[in-house]
Parts: C-alpha cells; structure tokens; sequence
C-alpha cells in the first residue's frame, strides 16, 4: 500500500499526514521511521516484501527525507510494486517533483496534495539536520533547529528518536575499524565517523543513556518530553 500526501502547504500537509499515520498504525503491528540516505532501490526491494514471524505487516514511514531528485525517482521507479505490497508506505514530501508526481499517481493507494494559496518557498525542514548539530557539537545551531521542527510541526517524539539515531550511529562509528561502515548507509557511515571524534566514548554513553531515559519517563508520566529536550540540549 502506498500513501503519499505532498504539496505546497506544509501546514495542512503535515496534520494529514499526522493523522493518517495515527491511523494506519492502527492497522500495522509495528512501525518503521526511515532515515536519512534510506532512501534506495535495495531498502525498498527489501522493505516491500519484508514481513513480520506470523506474517504481520509494517508501516514504513518517509517522512521528508526525498529532497533529491534521484532519490523521487528511486520511489516512483518503485511505486507499483510498492502500492501491491502487504506492507504500508507513508510518504509526506511538500516538493515533489512534477514528473514524479504523475508516475506516482498512477499506482498510488492514496495520493493527496495540499496547495496553498499563497506558495511557500522556503525549503522543507530536514529533521535529520537536528542530528548533524547535535554531532559536530554545535549547541546553538541545534537549539535553533530545534524550535525550526516544532514550528514545522514535528512532535517531540520524533526530534527525541533523531537526536538518539544520531548518538547510536556515532556510537558505532566510535571505535569502529577503517571501512567498516557497521551495516549503516556509507553516506551516514562517514558523517558519523567524523562526529564521533567530538565525543569521548564516556559522553557517548551518557547522551545515549539521557535521550532513553527522557523518552522512558515521558512515557511513564514523568517529566513532559519537550521540556526535558530543551534541557537535554542547554545542558550540552
């Protein structure tokens, strides 16, 4: 199945896409966010036909990480067959371009494009830019970031699950020996690399253990997850 939701008005764009990932994670027995650079052939010849032990099916969500051309015209090249998988994709890209749309139209499940009336210009925001801020050190850039995703519309459990994306990849990278990327894209293998020389391998713990224990005690009624992130990041 193949959900996508595009256009120019990101606002309303994002609350569909919001609610209708709300909705079919109702439907799927788990959920899968991907990440920057998964976007390739081999993840999603992999993913459409991926199932769970009895047979449950995986919502798999690609949440503004198409910026590049090449890699809109990865999916569309893929999008019949992913419309025919047991599995469920949810796309929400605001600049798609033309000629990928009208590929992607004609196998979608769903396609539903918000336009407003006056067209926004600006670039859609990159969540996963918050990563780079938190590994090359940059205090200020990732707060500024930060208050970016939630004006865009970015719940705190997403920016949470970014920023500990990003330490686990720095975390493997750490001592990680010359080209072993550590099964991770190559791309991501050697931006983390490079952050990883701005940690000591004890820091790397710590903010590993901090963002767990912010998600956990948010969830357990503890303190509220967007608070305890703006202290996560004031504190660094």
């Amino acid at each position: 199945m193949l959900y996508i939701i595009y256009g120019t008005d990101r606002e309303k764009g994002r609350k569909r896409f919001q609610a209708l990932r709300e909705k079919l994670c109702g439907v799927c027995a788990s959920e899968y966010v991907t990440r920057e650079g998964d976007a390739t052939e081999e993840f999603l010849d992999t993913s459409m036909s991926s199932r769970g032990l009895f047979g449950e099916t995986t919502l798999f969500v690609l949440d503004g990480i198409l910026e590049k051309k090449a890699e809109q015209e990865v999916l569309a090249s893929r999008a019949q067959v992913l419309a025919a998988s047991p599995n469920y994709f949810l796309i929400f890209e605001p600049t798609l371009d033309k000629n990928v749309v009208a590929e992607i139209l004609e196998h979608a499940t769903e396609a539903e494009e918000y336009v407003g009336k006056k067209v926004d210009t600006r670039p859609a925001f990159n969540i996963f830019l918050l990563g780079d801020a938190l590994g090359m050190r940059n205090k200020k850039d990732l707060w500024v970031l930060y208050e970016q995703a939630i004006t865009a519309g970015f719940e705190s459990e997403e920016i949470c699950g970014t920023l500990f994306w990003s330490v686990k990849n720095i975390a493997l990278m750490k001592n990680a020996k010359q080209g072993d990327e550590c099964g991770l894209n190559p791309f991501v293998a050697k931006k983390s690399r490079g952050f990883a020389t701005n940690y000591t391998q004890e820091e790397v713990t710590k903010l590993s253990r901090s963002l767990s224990s912010i998600y956990h005690e948010a969830h357990r009624g503890g303190e509220p997850m967007n608070i305890a992130l703006e202290k996560f990041i004031l504190s660094l």
